[in-house]
């Protein structure tokens, strides 16, 4: 794939090397897509379809690690990531060094075991290694895979089986539960830890850090090509893996960065802007927009490997964080703990929320907390399509998911598919150079995802008004626990083993901290059937955030329509009335 850099350029890296490989001049770069703020939304010549602005040159036709390395150079001095718990930090000329190293690894593993390094799984908490575990994947010109780092054995060992992972990097406090996955499914894989091995694997930070280990030579890989594989549940079956291509991410890292909407601009000298790193990096939100996108601008990362509040807002106020990323959970917590002051959020002067609607309440009461005068934007976005919306910085409405960004195709449409006017409720669907190449190994569910004129179907429903939409309801009935997907088939097909359950309909319920919490109704087979029973049935086979939290309750009867199908909008009623 990649060849490695020979041991007598190893010597005198940095800024001199990353100039001469990376640095070039680039059309976003320089013109960042400039526009007035008038022609933020336009309307196509097709009725009711709304378009982003238009892009003034043509968009990156590079690799994800090629476009950040040649930007990161420019400010290889400057603090990259480092850990909100140990202090451990990376500047971006260590970042690169690393990353390169790491892709050299990799080049000795396919070398030694005579076999290609296709994909990489990554399963970790949030750490200061992550950009350096990503980019030097993709520079060897691996595909990047991110587990989640909640997942339980058998949903590790699913997602192997489903991804087709060669080569893994986990840490140590999850390590045995990345063990006991592959000796379920009978596979052995290089394994490299970030920490000590409690089974003999190398230990990560050890071999990157080793100065006589050669770089890797970064290999240009085709824009189409993939970068990543992320896992998105469905409403029917397993999560599915979403393919992003490099174009996808690239396309979408100059088109949302676009200074009418970004907050944050590309460092130019003086105080560096840093982000917290709290939402986790094997989601979209975390690897994206916490990562990529701010590694594109040369702004610091903060990460936390868990949420603890004091810590989150130490760092908050040591760290003077202009610019918040946030999911609407972590919003409430800022509005409503007695734990936080005024004090702590007087560096803020931006918002940016998404993963799930705002409550407009939610957002006027932070902007009456905090100090100064903040410009709160809310953004929509996918696994599928990356970001596709977002509130113009001087165009706010609060209870908006924004206008639709550079390049981006929006509509609204009936079940006919007609693209509805202003006001009228119908399924959000897009089109945009970012939109994903597949669902991996799964082209059934591709299909069905687009249209014949190639119209991604997002499962949203939606209004739009004067250029802005909002998100009212989901086609696709997923249960969003913290912005965090959970798919209602996922846990009735476990339920649906236990013997004393006949029939079973999961749904989400309000949860003012988490969004929405899962919650089951089930018809008893067995009447001697507890809630204990069951859930003591989930208890350690998915996620924390999976749990039905949100209660079990029995029924006689389920609702179902003539051909004997769920109706779980009927179930969503009964839920409602049934706090």
């Amino acid at each position: 794939m990649a060849s490695l850099v020979p041991l007598g350029l190893r010597r005198g890296l940095g800024v001199t090397r990353y100039g001469s490989l990376f640095t070039k001049s680039h059309p976003f770069q320089q013109s960042h897509l400039l526009l007035p703020s008038s022609h933020i939304t336009t309307h196509s010549e097709e009725q009711n379809v709304l378009c982003g602005p238009a892009p003034v040159s043509a968009l990156p036709q590079e690799d994800v690690h090629h476009l950040i390395l040649s930007r990161a150079a420019k400010w290889s001095h400057l603090d990259c990531f480092e850990c909100s718990v140990s202090g451990k930090k990376y500047t971006y000329g260590e970042v690169m060094d690393r990353a390169l190293r790491w892709g050299g690894i990799l080049s000795r593993v396919a070398a030694s075991s005579s076999r290609d390094v296709k994909k990489v799984g990554f399963f970790c908490t949030n750490t200061p290694e992550f950009p350096i575990i990503l980019l030097g994947s993709l520079a060897y010109g691996s595909c990047f895979v991110t587990f989640s780092s909640n997942y339980t054995v058998d949903e590790v060992a699913s997602q192997i089986t489903d991804s087709e992972v060669d080569v893994f990097v986990t840490e140590s406090g999850l390590e045995k539960v990345l063990e006991d996955a592959l000796n379920k499914i009978g596979k052995k894989l290089p394994v490299f830890v970030n920490g000590n091995s409690a089974y003999g694997h190398p230990n990560l930070c050890q071999l990157i850090e080793d100065p006589a280990r050669p770089f890797i030579d970064p290999v240009k890989v085709p824009v189409e090509s993939a970068a990543t594989i992320l896992y998105s549940s469905g409403t029917t079956g397993k999560p599915k893996g979403v393919v992003m291509s490099h174009e996808a991410y690239t396309a979408n890292l100059a088109s949302f960065t676009h200074p009418d909407f970004y907050n944050i601009p590309p460092y130019s000298g003086g105080q560096q802007d840093v982000v917290l790193g709290v939402l986790p990096f094997y989601h979209i939100y975390g690897l994206y927009v916490i990562s990529l996108l701010n590694l594109y601008n040369g702004v610091k990362v903060v990460s936390f490997p868990t949420f603890q509040p004091e810590n989150f807002l130490r760092v908050l106020r040591d760290q003077q964080v202009r610019v918040m990323h946030l999911v609407p959970p972590m919003l409430n917590f800022l509005v409503k703990s007695p734990i936080v002051t005024s004090r702590d959020l007087a560096s803020v002067e931006g918002i940016m929320v998404a993963a799930a609607p705002v409550p407009i309440s939610s957002a006027k009461m932070f902007k009456e907390k905090a100090p100064k005068k903040v410009k709160f934007q809310e953004g929509f976005g996918m696994t599928e399509a990356l970001g596709t919306h977002m509130t113009p910085l001087n165009d706010e409405r609060l209870g908006y998911c924004g206008k639709t960004v550079v390049g981006v195709k929006a509509k609204v449409v009936n079940e006919a598919g007609e693209a509805l006017p202003e006001g009228e409720r119908g399924e959000l669907c897009l089109k945009t150079p970012s939109l994903m190449t597949s669902y991996y190994n799964n082209p059934e569910a591709t299909k069905d995802s687009f249209d014949c004129d190639g119209w991604f179907h997002t499962g949203d429903v939606a209004i739009h008004e004067d250029g802005f939409f909002s998100i009212v309801d989901r086609i696709k009935e997923l249960i969003k626990v913290k912005g965090l997907q959970v798919s209602p088939s996922e846990l009735e097909d476990l339920l649906l083993k236990h013997p004393g359950v006949g029939e079973v309909g999961v749904v989400g319920v309000a949860d003012e901290r988490s969004g929405e919490l899962p919650r089951a109704y089930v018809v008893k087979k067995d009447k001697s059937t507890t809630e204990e029973d069951l859930h003591q049935l989930l208890s350690s086979k998915v996620s924390e955030y999976k749990q039905l939290k949100g209660g079990i309750r029995f029924l006689d009867s389920l609702p179902k329509n003539a051909t004997g199908k769920l109706l779980r909008k009927d179930l969503k009623k009964i839920a409602a009335n049934d706090p």
